[in-house]
């Protein structure tokens, strides 16, 4: 992305060289004539691995759109300790609370990987709400489930321990296997510092259940996935817990 040689900062870019609005979920309505109107007025932002798109506290108001590589939402506790809140990939948007609430952001929003955001400035979000009802609608929706998720997430952490949590993110973040099985897959794999930060636990607390869970064949780890042998297990084990 080119940038301003006096400031450094950030130069819009033409809309035709924009990815479009339209990947992203609550713009899915928009015409190919809204879509390039809006896009004229965002830019694009590359990110490296590592680097911050903004920091908790941060007064900015921008919204982003994922469009390449992923993107986490962390709560920094102190100096090597941080809570996952959530992961976006392409398509997602973030950043839309501070826009709607006109408060600081109540996260850091980091790039796990190399990254494209698209920008939507706050002014611009703000005007696209006002014209497309449906737009508004579906944003609303996306908040709802996120409330939702959220309320899960409080729940589990009130009522499951370290390890039972540890199942129940295991089972959240895979995805079925292509080969038509009952196993899970969670890929690329995390590391066990990871899981640890979605869990609110120490990595070798992690690590020690991980390798108790391979030891009794429910996971296995390759250098592609962490792969979950038997899934119906570990929600029987939730159930169980649940229900104790």
């Amino acid at each position: 992305m080119k940038a301003n040689a006096s400031t450094g900062s950030p130069l819009p870019l033409p809309a035709n060289t924009l990815p479009t609005l339209r990947g992203c979920g609550i713009f899915a309505g928009l015409t190919p004539e809204e879509d390039r109107e809006w896009l004229a007025r965002c830019h694009s932002r590359t990110l490296s691995a590592g680097e911050s798109l903004v920091d908790f506290e941060d007064m900015s108001k921008d919204v982003f759109i994922v469009q390449t590589g992923e993107i986490r939402a962390v709560l920094r506790f102190s100096v090597g300790k941080e809570a996952i809140l959530g992961s976006f990939k392409r398509g997602d948007i973030l950043g839309e609370q501070s826009a709607i609430d006109d408060m600081a952001r109540s996260a850091s929003l980091m790039a796990v990987s190399d990254a494209t955001v698209t920008v939507i400035p706050c002014i611009v979000f703000h005007d696209i709400l006002r014209q497309r009802a449906d737009v508004a609608l579906t944003l609303l929706q996306l908040l709802s489930k996120r409330i939702r998720a959220m309320n899960d997430r409080l729940s589990e952490l009130s009522f499951l321990d370290t390890k039972h949590r540890l199942y129940n993110t295991l089972l959240r973040l895979s995805r079925v296997r292509n080969d038509g099985g009952r196993e899970r897959i969670i890929s690329p794999p995390l590391v066990h510092a990871e899981l640890a930060e979605h869990i609110g636990a120490s990595r070798e607390t992690v690590s020690r259940e991980m390798s108790r869970l391979a030891r009794e064949q429910l996971v296995e780890r390759t250098s592609r996935a962490i792969v979950l042998k038997n899934p119906v297990e570990l929600s029987r084990r939730i159930s169980r817990a649940l229900e104790g």
